[in-house]
This record gives structure tokens, C-alpha cells and sequence, in this order.
């Protein structure tokens, strides 16, 4: 089995997704044959590190893969010219004149609020449960990326990059005073994946692009059991943990430029089926405990479990203007097809917690579903780049990123937010060298408040008996640094 990841961008309440010219212009000769034999080993090395557990993700939709275009707020489907246009759009490969390696890390440090979390509604001999206020203890996170690319003819150009498109990590206190523990009290899911991808220049003006991202997925969420007319079985921790054997989806992308100031960016990300296997147990019982001291004994505490969460797909489309030679303007817009997520189901291959003696009362099951119910999202996405002149660039961003998940599917293992994202960033030209920094903030756009309607929250409580109804709200912020290094050949 997977390591749990240490790390991963959180999404929490905040989250808390001109044409190259021909190759007399480069000006010297490209010497191909030593350019692929770093390219290939290069290729061997992101082999290597996809299949080691140092690597983290990001959040359920990237906040940025490189500190270029994460200051340009991701606005960099009409723009890209890192390696890292893999992601954001393949065709824009062909705005890279030479050999380049890129690598860097994005670093998040996450804050959430929950305030009058409360459960009502149960049986007399389950007392209402808050208002409780407490906050999340996520780690401070962190997110690599590593990418190559080179001209391979005059008007093909390769590229590969190793990234997390996806993911998030959410970690809540382990205490009496947090009574979400019985929802989840960790939790994540994470995608990591390579992905070559090759551009082709079919014209001055138009450029098609094509990728694919083998990658793969972890997820797993650990809780608290809800039992209190059963001390044996009350309070005890579940931990579910799963991996998926791999997975693959398709990049494409394309690049038209009309006027020598003005760019349009298209992207289509394809959507990864994931297959999960792993383990459900509950810690602290062993077969055949005894949870009322009159024989009820307990079976099963822990078994396989399998289930599927794909990653939805998306298209990007992007404008860049550039009115002075100096001065860029990037917009993007971003949908993504969270509809396609209605929920999923954890099967079991026994009936976990199987205690026969308890008839009706038996908590055993062999499945556990998880509404869903997301819907389908627009992010808007806006940056802008001075070129100070030749060394120094200077950038910033502004986007809003509104949650996919409704009051009614809304828990502490997804929770989520409308988002406020706000970015300033740095570039350093040396030549062959170049060194982008950026910072990154993001807010909520307004508390989130339940009141009793998220199907998922009420279902923790169960085992208490009766009609339980949960109440909180919620809001949270995000500060985030990042810095990329890159070495054109």
C-alpha cells in the first residue's frame, strides 16, 4: 500500500485546473544529436522520481504549475513558453527557441475556520452535540514540478513535464473539541503524472499541440466511529487507504495568432478514469472484541475496499494582447466538468464491522456511499506582465474560482469554497538562466454556512440514532510562494 502524502496543496474552504519562427532565425545550428541524449536521460530521471513518494500534489484544481504562470494567475493557455505549457497548452511548445529545463516548487500554507459546528436532532440518549469552534492543523504544504523541452526540427518541438494537476491534503484536530472527527479528520486525494507532449508550427500563425498524462492517484480519508450506545465501538479510528494501478488522459491543444500583438489559446484536458484499491480498518478493535460486555462480539475490522473518483475534464481558452512590446495582458477562462463527479461508492469485500449479535442494531456493511452532486464551473482568470527591460519582468494576477459543491453534499473531507486568488511575481533574466518568483493569496469569497441540509455531515451521526441535522460555518485563507529555475541550452 501507499504511503499516506505528507504533503499536498490544500483546497480547503479556498483551496484552501507570437509563433516560433523558422530555424535560420535561431542563429546557430541546433545540434539535435546531443540535445537528445539529454533529453532521453532526462526522460529516465522523471521515470525515476514519479514512482518515489516525495512527490506531492496540488489542490483539487491546480493554484498554478510554475511561478510564471502561476503569477500570471494561470492565464497562460495563449502565452506558455516553459516547458510547462505540457499543461496549459501544448501548442505553445513552439514559442520555445531552444533547449530548456525548468524545475521549482510551489509552497502553501493553509489556514481554515469552523465556528458553532453543531448536531442536533438525535435520540434522548444521544445528547446534542456543540457549537464547537476549531481549525484546521494541515501541514504547510508542498508542490515540485520539473519539466524539459527543445526544438527537434523547424517546425516540430517536444516537451515533458512531471507536475500534480490535481489533489488536495486536509488535516483536522484529533480532539473532543472538533466534532467533524466523526466526518473525517483527514483526508486526501492526489494525481501525479508525466506527460511528453509534442507541438507542431502548420503554419506563421496556427500551431496544434498533443499530450498524454500517464499518471497516478491516491486517496483515503481516516475518521472517528459514531457509536455512543456502543463503548466498545465509539470513538474508535477508521483509516481507509488506496492507490490505483495508473491512469492516462489526453492534453491538446491550439495556438493561433492573427496579429504579431495578439494571441488565442485553446486547451481540451481529457478526463482520468481511476480505479482505487486498499484497506478499511478500525483501530483499536481487534475480531471478535466483545462491544457490550454481553457477547456481542465484532467480525471484519479490516477488509479490502475498492472505489472510483475520476478527474473531470476541462477546457481552456485564453487571450493575450500585448498593446506595447513591453506590456502583456492575459485572460483565461476555465471550465471543468465537475458534474461528471455524482458521488462514489466504498465496496467492501466483507461486511466491515460485522457484530451478528446485534441484530438490528448491527453496524456491519459492505458498502458506504458518498453523495456528491458537484457541478460544473467557470473560473476566470486574469494577469499582466511588464517587461521592465531586458533582465527584470514584473507580473500579477487576479482569478475566481467558485466551488463545485453544493449545501447538500457539502462535508469536512471535500470542503470548499467560492475563492479569491490575488498574485504578484518576479522574473529574472540572465540569458541562459532564468529565475521566476511569485506570492500568492487567496480568501474566501464569502463563509460558507450549513444548516443542516449536507446529507454526508448528517450520515456521520447515525449511530447516535434519531434525525441528526448539522450546522457550522466556515471560511478560511491561503498564502502561497513559489519559484521555478530554468536553463536554456
Amino acid at each position: 500500500m501507499a504511503k499516506k502524502p505528507r504533503s499536498a496543496q490544500d483546497r480547503g474552504f479556498f483551496a484552501i485546473g507570437e509563433a516560433r519562427t523558422a530555424h535560420k532565425h535561431f542563429g546557430k545550428k541546433i545540434d539535435r544529436e546531443g540535445i537528445m541524449r539529454k533529453f532521453g536521460s532526462f526522460c529516465i530521471m522523471l521515470m525515476l522520481i514519479i514512482f518515489t513518494p516525495s512527490l506531492h500534489a496540488g489542490n483539487v484544481d491546480t493554484q498554478g504549475i510554475g511561478a510564471k504562470a502561476t503569477a500570471l494567475g494561470g492565464a497562460f493557455s495563449a502565452y506558455g513558453d516553459d516547458p510547462f505549457a505540457v499543461y496549459y497548452n501544448p501548442a505553445t511548445l513552439t514559442q520555445i527557441r531552444s533547449a530548456m529545463i525548468s524545475l521549482g516548487a510551489h509552497v502553501v500554507k493553509p489556514e481554515m475556520k469552523v465556528s458553532r459546528y453543531a448536531v442536533n436532532g438525535m435520540n434522548a440518549g444521544s445528547s446534542a452535540i456543540g457549537p464547537d469552534w476549531f481549525g484546521d492543523r494541515s501541514h504547510t504544504l508542498i508542490v515540485p514540478h520539473l519539466g524539459f523541452s527543445l526544438p527537434v526540427s523547424d517546425s516540430v518541438t517536444a516537451g515533458v513535464g512531471l507536475y500534480a494537476p490535481c489533489g488536495m491534503d486536509i488535516r483536522w484536530p484529533t480532539t473532543s473539541d472538533n466534532p467533524g472527527v466523526y466526518n473525517s479528520y483527514h483526508s486526501w486525494y492526489r494525481r501525479e503524472v508525466i506527460s511528453p507532449a509534442a507541438a507542431w508550427q502548420l503554419h506563421d500563425q496556427v500551431s496544434v499541440g498533443l499530450g498524454i498524462a500517464l499518471g497516478r492517484s491516491f486517496t483515503g480519508v481516516e475518521n472517528w466511529t459514531y457509536f455512543p450506545a456502543l463503548p466498545g465501538l465509539h470513538n474508535r479510528f477508521v483509516d481507509t487507504d488506496m492507490e490505483d494501478e495508473g491512469n492516462w488522459s489526453i492534453n491538446a491543444g491550439l495556438l493561433i495568432k492573427p496579429l504579431k500583438a495578439l494571441s488565442l489559446g485553446l486547451t481540451y484536458r481529457g478526463r482520468a478514469e481511476t480505479k482505487f484499491r486498499g484497506t478499511t480498518q478500525v483501530k483499536g478493535v481487534n475480531e471478535g472484541d466483545d462491544l457490550t460486555g454481553t457477547g456481542a462480539s465484532v467480525y471484519n475490522t479490516c477488509v479490502s475496499s475498492t472505489t472510483k473518483i475520476d478527474s473531470p475534464e476541462q477546457i481552456q481558452g485564453g487571450i493575450r494582447y500585448q498593446p506595447v512590446e513591453s506590456l502583456s495582458l492575459e485572460v483565461d477562462l476555465v471550465w471543468t466538468r465537475w458534474s461528471s463527479i455524482k458521488g462514489y461508492t466504498l465496496s467492501f469485500d466483507r461486511k466491515f464491522l460485522d457484530a451478528p449479535a446485534l441484530g438490528l442494531y448491527n453496524p456491519g456493511r459492505t458498502e458506504q456511499y458518498y453523495a456528491r452532486n458537484w457541478e460544473d464551473t467557470t473560473q476566470l482568470r486574469c494577469g499582466v506582465e511588464w517587461k521592465v527591460n531586458d533582465i527584470l519582468a514584473l507580473r500579477g494576477s487576479w482569478f475566481y474560482d467558485p466551488s463545485p459543491i453544493p449545501d447538500s453534499t457539502f462535508d469536512m473531507q471535500w470542503p470548499d469554497g467560492d475563492k479569491r486568488t490575488y498574485a504578484l511575481g518576479i522574473g529574472l533574466n540572465w540569458g541562459t538562466v532564468n529565475l521566476d518568483g511569485v506570492v500568492q493569496y487567496t480568501c474566501t469569497a464569502r463563509k460558507r454556512e450549513i444548516e443542516g441540509e449536507s446529507r454526508n455531515l448528517n450520515e456521520s451521526y447515525l449511530g447516535g440514532q434519531g434525525a441528526p441535522k448539522v450546522s457550522l460555518s466556515g471560511d478560511g485563507h491561503l498564502w502561497g510562494a513559489g519559484m521555478t529555475i530554468s536553463y536554456r541550452y
